[in-house]
């Protein structure tokens, strides 16, 4: 990121911000669509080596950032082709559900039997083993949740899963009269996956309400995607939608029948849902819920709390103590974890990190550097004496290491040099 200010495709790309914004919305013919686009090229000029174009000043830098937008709007147009060819919308789901091959009457047997071992078998199991294994196979509830859930360690919850696993596994080897496997020769019960579980039960989807199930619960599609320090990442979903990662992120999606799910462990990310009403999307970061059909948004997961940005349209937030708030364009609010909200504004930029700006706005000191390690290479540390110290100013990503030297001017503190090449923040005596 260092390199960003003096790369001279950057520059050109400022100085003709204007007339390229005109240039992809009359492409696009849709004035989101070119702010997308306009955020991609910047990406992919701020990842360019961008010295060999100071020995061919001139015209020649602006023709290579007009390519460069035009070829990212043509594939564009040919990942939304291809999705177009992959997904075909079917408005009577029982015409989707008329395609499947009607069982015979032995198959119909055969699946309320497994259907009723399997029953059987998740009723011998202690009530919270049972709940806590379907909680975290079915609704995939994470497992730090569960253990917050259920007032137990994440080790029991481990061994909780475990246990229903091998009881099935067990249920269902009897039923079909086998043996289940051995256990491991060092004593240790063996982790089951739930591919024979799963290959069983797919006979159940001849039953209306393990269909219904099927659908809601095992996902059509999954995706996982982790950004490195310093870098971003767009992604575009098998519906159309797109998701922006930024820096040092981690996220994991999945589509179902009846609703998408993203769920943000790390990081910043700036959604353009598509909508749907019969699938909404829901963000999940921390403890807290994010849903919406179809709008702009993003949502940044810091220490301690989750921040929503709206672009565009309406999404409703849910936090853990159970308050829920509906926010539209141009509103901002803070959530903090394991409780409510802690701020709401207006007509705030969302997400500046995509045009290369961070906006700390009256925060602690610790979480404006925690905010700025995701575009560093090395390690920054804050002393916990000066932590909490408010930080107020608008910073150029491409400048975070020259805005930290710049603290002791503004605040009472002094850097030092790490040996490993980091930086600390201390009180100035």
């Amino acid at each position: 990121m260092s390199g960003f200010a003096s790369n001279p495709l950057l520059a050109c790309y400022r100085e003709h911000y204007a007339g390229l914004l005109r240039f992809l919305t009359k492409r696009t013919r849709c004035a989101d669509t070119a702010q997308d686009l306009m955020q991609e090229t910047w990406l992919c000029l701020a990842e360019k080596d961008g010295t060999a174009f100071l020995r061919e000043p001139g015209q020649g830098l602006r023709a290579y950032v007009y390519t460069v937008a035009a070829n990212l709007e043509i594939d564009r147009y040919r990942q939304a082709a291809r999705a177009a060819e992959r997904f075909v919308p079917i408005e009577d789901l029982a015409c989707l559900e008329s395609l499947a091959s009607t069982p015979d009457a032995g198959d119909v047997f055969l699946a309320r039997d497994t259907l009723r071992h399997i029953d059987a078998a998740l009723a011998q199991l202690p009530q919270r083993t049972r709940e806590v294994f379907l909680a975290s196979r079915l609704e995939g509830v994470r497992r730090a949740e569960l253990a917050e859930r259920f007032g137990i360690s994440l080790k029991t919850v481990e061994r909780d899963i475990t246990t229903a696993l091998e009881h099935l596994e067990r249920a269902l080897h009897a039923q079909r009269g086998e043996l289940p496997p051995a256990a491991s020769t060092t004593g240790r019960p063996r982790r089951k996956n739930l591919a024979r579980l799963l290959s069983l039960v797919g006979g159940l989807l001849a039953l209306p309400t393990a269909w219904q199930g099927w659908r809601h619960f095992v996902p059509v599609w999954r995706g996982e995607w982790n950004t490195a320090s310093a870098r971003f990442h767009g992604q575009t979903l098998p519906d159309g939608s797109t998701v922006l990662l930024d820096s040092a992120t981690a996220i994991e999606l999945a589509y179902y029948a009846t609703r998408r799910v993203a769920t943000l462990r790390q990081g910043a990310a700036f959604f353009q849902v598509a909508r749907d009403e019969g699938r909404p999307f829901t963000v999940h970061a921390l403890d807290v819920r994010i849903t919406v059909l179809g709008t702009r948004f993003g949502v940044d997961v810091e220490t301690g709390q989750v921040r929503v940005d709206v672009e565009s349209g309406r999404v409703l937030v849910q936090a853990a103590d159970g308050s829920r708030r509906e926010l539209g364009a141009g509103e901002s609010l803070s959530v903090r974890e394991h409780g409510g909200f802690t701020g709401h504004t207006a007509h705030g930029h969302p997400s500046p990190w995509r045009d290369g700006w961070l906006n700390f706005d009256d925060i602690p000191l610790e979480q404006a550097v925690q905010r700025l390690a995701r575009y560093m290479p090395t390690a920054v540390r804050v002393e916990a004496d000066v932590a909490a110290l408010r930080v107020y100013g608008r910073v150029r990503i491409a400048d975070s290491k020259d805005w930290l030297r710049q603290l002791p001017s503004i605040l009472p503190v002094r850097l030092m040099d790490e040996a490993d090449g980091g930086l600390r923040i201390v009180r100035r005596a």
